[in-house]
């Protein structure tokens, strides 16, 4: 009895170190998020694009020029709102992305609740999620990007998936909002994959009226967008990308970062195979786990596309640490010690990291003045681009372009996949500045955060 009491005592206080992992590290990115420093080369893009959504510049461009809007249109309204509320769409963005990564760990919560976790694996998985989030795509959470927005309304969806699976009736409703979200960002895909999977195993009727639904809320989605936007919609969401199987290649030194709870994960999918909640959690982690090597072999493609399987080995994690007293393993070990194993391996990879932004902003003098220093570089470039006459391109460093006020004339990433395409001609930007008509400037890389 001692034994177990002491293992339990063990236990909490591993829980708590892994809370307070995933609230120190999410800790950084809400601080950046206030900061006047390009986070990521996508932030001024995404700005352009909210105002482009209130009015200021077409939301999808003509194929003549020299930017391409490939993503669906939804969440650049949304941010376009919030930012004429707070004054700015980049931290609109910012704020949106950050309420986002609280609301995936909130769905995700609840999903292992609903597929039979116990309330301590609930609160792991979601701790998991923010931890990993905050510590190894630090880049992507409190960044103006959409994408964390999607995944947060597809993971809601995904619950009420759950909760009709539960209750065996509404399967239409969360079928509507996996659609909803996919004019949010069109790459999440997982979710609505494993969705339908499983209904077409097991309610095959249920299956062929949410595929029917689905397709026409896509349909009349896609013909709003066409009436709003002409055909310029379809050729920015269907502009050109150049693909490699080598980039693709990369996925399997890039699972390093969700390494212990994929393998958990693993562990518990043989071991409680018979488990139908497990079974599902599984096809998700696969599924998530193939779209993640498709999208990843597209040139620009970034590591965004793992957010699937991030939060499908989330959720699988809650089962594993529910299920660990039921596993061939826990015949050697008590289940107590099976868990505590388990979230020490968890908590080790979380803090074999780089990342010592929150430790380092508190007790190192030398980083906080490397933030000053950055902000000041952010506004001299601003300034410098600013008194520069006419069209101008920063390359990927759009946040300063749009700071500066300079009309956006030149997507760098996807005029190049353009050409490669043959879509433009070779000289497209060069002929540009060659006629006098565009001033390419040379940004202080101390602007953006590394």
């Amino acid at each position: 009895m001692t034994t177990k009491a002491g293992d339990a005592r063990y236990l909490r206080v591993i829980e708590w170190v892994l809370y307070t992992i995933a609230a120190w590290s999410f800790a950084w990115p809400v601080f950046r998020a206030f900061l006047n420093i390009e986070i990521d080369n996508n932030e001024g893009w995404n700005a352009y694009f909210a105002d482009a959504a209130m009015g200021r510049m077409p939301l999808y461009p003509s194929a003549d020029q020299l930017i391409t809007n490939n993503y669906p249109p939804l969440s650049f309204y949304i941010v376009g709102l919030i930012g004429r509320f707070v004054g700015d769409p980049v931290l609109a963005g910012r704020l949106l992305s950050l309420v986002s990564v609280v609301a995936i760990a909130t769905a995700i919560a609840l999903s292992v609740r609903r597929l039979g976790g116990s309330g301590v694996a609930a609160r792991i998985s979601a701790a998991f999620f923010v931890a990993t989030m905050s510590r190894f795509f630090i880049s992507y959470v409190g960044m103006n990007e959409p994408q964390l927005f999607g995944e947060a309304i597809m993971a809601f969806a995904f619950l009420g998936f759950l909760v009709a699976r539960s209750n065996d009736r509404g399967y239409v409703g969360p079928v509507l909002v996996m659609a909803l979200a996919g004019f949010i960002k069109h790459n999440i895909i997982a979710m609505p994959l494993t969705a339908f999977l499983w209904l077409s195993l097991h309610r095959r009727r249920e299956a062929a009226k949410c595929f029917c639904v689905a397709a026409i809320a896509i349909m009349a989605g896609t013909a709003i967008c066409y009436g709003l936007f002409g055909r310029d919609f379809f050729l920015g969401i269907f502009s050109p990308r150049h693909y490699s199987l080598k980039r693709a290649l990369r996925i399997f030194g890039e699972l390093e970062w969700v390494s212990v709870g994929l393998l958990a994960c693993l562990y518990n999918a043989w071991a409680r195979r018979h488990d139908a909640s497990v079974r599902l959690c599984s096809w998700f982690i696969a599924i998530a786990l193939a779209s993640y090597f498709l999208q990843r072999g597209g040139a620009g493609v970034d590591i965004n596309a793992q957010f699937d399987l991030v939060i499908a080995v989330a959720m699988g994690l809650g089962l594993a640490f529910t299920e660990v007293s039921l596993s061939p393993i826990a015949r050697r070990v008590r289940s107590e010690r099976a868990q505590a194993i388990l979230l020490l391996a968890v908590c080790a990879r979380l803090l074999a990291s780089k990342q010592l932004q929150p430790v380092r902003l508190i007790f190192d003098s030398s980083f906080r003045n490397e933030i000053v220093m950055r902000e000041r570089a952010m506004t001299d470039s601003v300034e410098r681009v600013r008194r520069i006459p006419g069209d101008v391109t920063c390359g990927r460093n759009m946040l300063v372009n749009y700071r500066a006020g300079k009309p956006f004339v030149v997507d760098a990433f996807n005029t190049e996949q353009r050409i490669l395409a043959g879509a433009l001609p070779k000289d497209a930007i060069s002929a540009r500045v060659a006629a006098g008509k565009l001033t390419i400037v040379e940004v202080d890389p101390r602007a953006r955060w590394p």
